[in-house]
């Protein structure tokens, strides 16, 4: 094509022929711009077109551990309902000696309680690939930041506030109190129901300890499930552009 040109532009000068040859220049330089606009057009589709690719495969990972979060956070709500209505009984005073003695997780509501671990690597991914998002002033990466940025700092405190609960009392009960061992085995033990029925102590630390972790904790889970079904409608509105 280069030859054909070329060959093109030594007849027009051969023959003496300027004012066409002129007219033919200015042609093939307004064709090599043209050809040089097309291929940077061609380059920037080709690197938008990637970088829509990386930015919705960021989000379908962020959307998976969304869908697994909520799956281990009902898991959770589940698993407790149970014992959530022994505290409650206890708390209203409605615990009775029977109810001890055919309860074995009676004994011990204050001994233990489910922990999770949610997803974490979407704030790492969304820094990684931040100066892709910003590019694209991308209000949804913006979204997902600030929720997850509020919820594991919630979450993470109202946590740590149940493990220091659940210290204390463990220790309290362990240098005070001579059920101890029936109380960890939840084995039935006279002197530990004789204590749930009559101590205001007791029902004192049910109570903070279900405020700490049935009201605050399972409190932010439900939050943090009620925004990931808003969050993974709007991925899905993202990801069907």
């Amino acid at each position: 094509m280069i030859k054909f040109f070329r060959k093109i532009r030594y007849d027009l000068v051969d023959k003496n022929k300027t004012g066409k040859y002129l007219k033919y220049a200015i042609g093939e330089i307004v064709l090599v711009v043209i050809g040089i606009l097309i291929a940077l057009s061609i380059s920037n589709w080709n690197e938008k077109r990637k970088h829509n690719n990386t930015i919705k495969g960021v989000y379908s990972i962020i959307k998976s551990d969304l869908l697994t979060d909520i799956k281990t956070i009902d898991k959770v709500l589940v698993s407790t309902k149970f014992r959530d209505s022994i505290f409650k009984r206890v708390i209203n005073k409605e615990m009775t000696y029977d109810d001890y003695l055919n309860c074995n997780l009676c004994m011990n509501i204050l001994g233990g309680f489910p922990d999770i671990k949610l997803k974490t690597r979407e704030l790492e991914l969304l820094e990684q690939n931040s100066t892709i998002l910003n590019s694209y002033q991308d209000s949804l990466s913006i979204e997902i930041n600030n929720f997850y940025s509020s919820f594991n700092i919630e979450i993470d405190v109202a946590i740590q506030e149940v493990i220091t609960d659940y210290k204390e009392n463990r220790t309290y009960f362990k240098n005070n109190m001579t059920w101890f061992e029936d109380y960890q085995k939840m084995v039935f033990n006279e002197d530990f129901v004789k204590y749930a029925l009559t101590s205001i102590d007791y029902r004192n630390r049910v109570i903070s300890f279900n405020s700490l972790y049935y009201d605050i904790y399972l409190g932010f889970l439900r939050q943090y499930k009620e925004g990931a079904y808003k969050l993974i409608e709007n991925i899905d509105k993202e990801l069907e552009k």
